[in-house]
């Protein structure tokens, strides 16, 4: 949750910074996003669909075939984290979130942290997969919009080292 962890994020993928912009939906979700993506407080990393057909396309000789399929199949990845009242941000964003769409995937809750996983499915597919954490350090908010495999995300956010992420590897769809 540490703004570490983002800029670390940004580091392993640079390419995809290049051409990430803003960019708003009508829903609840891209409403907090657009809330809050110019204000100083939060860190923030928005990907475009754009970046990822690009990014599709790219030949690396040392990125593996699952990871190459995994982000051809994502349209947009936003995450917003700030360590400023993360209580706070956190409570605004559950207040938020429409429970007809969402549906809740995981919690993981602890003496010193919250993480909830929400998916919105699109017949059999995950279409978007909601990640709502807070700690004594920070609140992280990230949406991954998508056809999205959880076993194969899990594997690439793994390799990013973003922290609550590593619970996915032990969600199954109810």
């Amino acid at each position: 949750m540490q703004s570490t962890k983002i800029r670390r994020l940004a580091l392993l993928l640079p390419l995809l910074l290049l051409g990430a912009g803003a960019f708003a939906q009508d829903d609840a979700i891209g409403k907090f996003f657009g809330k809050y993506v110019d204000d100083s407080r939060f860190t923030v990393v928005s990907i475009s669909p754009k970046m990822f057909r690009l990014l599709s396309k790219v030949n690396w000789d040392t990125v593996s075939p699952d990871l190459k399929q995994t982000v051809s199949k994502l349209q947009s990845l936003r995450i917003l984290s700030t360590s400023t009242t993360p209580e706070v941000f956190y409570k605004e964003a559950l207040t938020r979130i429409d429970k007809k769409e969402y549906e809740e995937l995981i919690t993981v809750r602890s003496s010193k942290d919250n993480v909830h996983f929400l998916v919105k499915e699109n017949g059999d597919l995950i279409h978007e997969l909601l990640m709502i954490a807070v700690d004594e350090d920070g609140f992280t908010l990230m949406s991954f919009v998508g056809d999205i495999d959880l076993d194969k995300l899990s594997r690439l956010s793994s390799s990013m080292n973003i922290k609550g992420m590593e619970n996915l590897k032990n969600a199954k769809r109810k």
